[in-house]
């Protein structure tokens, strides 16, 4: 281990301190063509896995044991939501598991006759054998995962914060009633008081890490892409509820912000966005609800 390593969910929760429990799953990483997947729509279902496109050799990013090889010739199992391909699995201590997807098969093969391994230790190459997003080159898929809480982590709150997030913005909010009309908040004066549902328009390069929406300064939905809720055979986001896929994406153009209850008279909406080294952005709206 290169640091002492705690329970995945109560890093989470420490405020002011910064603790990476596991390395880069690939070698030579190039952090200007890392893909931050994690959490974005993928074929109508949330992206468990980060991205590694262009990538040659994985690496275990941590001491481990294999507890599983799968071929591209097998199916992926309950846990794993999209094809997988020539995969390895490793499992943690405190119950976390890591996934390297798209291997050769070769490599592949080779896995199958090992048990443990170290932090750093090759894996294999990297190729074609899953879903791709770019199937002109190889690109790894990688998964962490917490088997007792049911939950996919983002990687990248694992890991070292070497990146640069491409910058965040809030373009395009949009309010909605309960029966599907949309305003655009940005030019909205007033609207009948009650329950109303934010969205934001996407963006191509990004999605916010946390988002939050408050009314008159009181917290009304925090959405974080810290992890993603495995339960019933569906994949969640976690907010104020359960979100899945469909809820938080309900189109090509736009995500989910959250829920509001919108009170009689005068109101002030802020959304604050932020990315994974807590880079912020922050927009108010004044509104009256008659």
């Amino acid at each position: 281990m290169k640091k002492y390593f705690c329970c995945a969910l109560a890093l989470f929760a420490v405020l002011g301190q910064t603790f990476f429990s596991f390395g880069w799953p690939v070698e030579n990483l190039d952090l200007e063509k890392m893909v931050p997947s994690f959490a974005r729509n993928r074929k109508n279902k949330f992206n468990v896995s980060f991205t590694f496109p262009n990538a040659q050799k994985a690496v275990a990013a941590d001491n481990g044991k294999i507890i599983a090889v799968i071929t591209e010739h097998q199916n992926d199992g309950d846990w794993f939501d999209s094809p997988l391909g020539n995969a390895v699995i490793i499992s943690h201590n405190d119950d976390l598991i890591s996934v390297y997807a798209n291997l050769g098969g070769q490599s592949a093969l080779n896995l199958q006759e090992k048990f443990q391994v170290s932090d750093g230790q090759e894996l294999g190459d990297i190729a074609n054998s899953a879903w791709n997003e770019n199937p002109q080159s190889g690109s790894m898929e990688f998964q962490i995962a917490d088997t007792k809480a049911k939950t996919y982590i983002n990687p990248l709150i694992l890991m070292p914060r070497s990146i640069k997030p491409p910058r965040i913005y809030l373009d395009g909010v949009t309010i909605e009633n309960q029966f599907g009309r949309a305003y655009n908040l940005a030019t909205l004066r007033s609207i009948p008081a009650g329950p109303y549902t934010l969205y934001k328009k996407r963006q191509a390069n990004i999605s916010p890490h946390k988002t939050k929406v408050y009314v008159n300064g009181t917290e009304l939905e925090k959405i974080s892409k810290e992890v993603l809720k495995w339960q019933d055979g569906k994949i969640y986001i976690v907010g104020n509820k359960n979100y899945t896929s469909e809820q938080f994406y309900p189109s090509d153009e736009t995500e989910l912000l959250g829920h509001i209850l919108l009170p009689h008279g005068v109101n002030t909406i802020t959304i604050t966005a932020s990315d994974i080294l807590e880079n912020s952005v922050t927009a108010n709206y004044m509104i009256s609800g008659y």
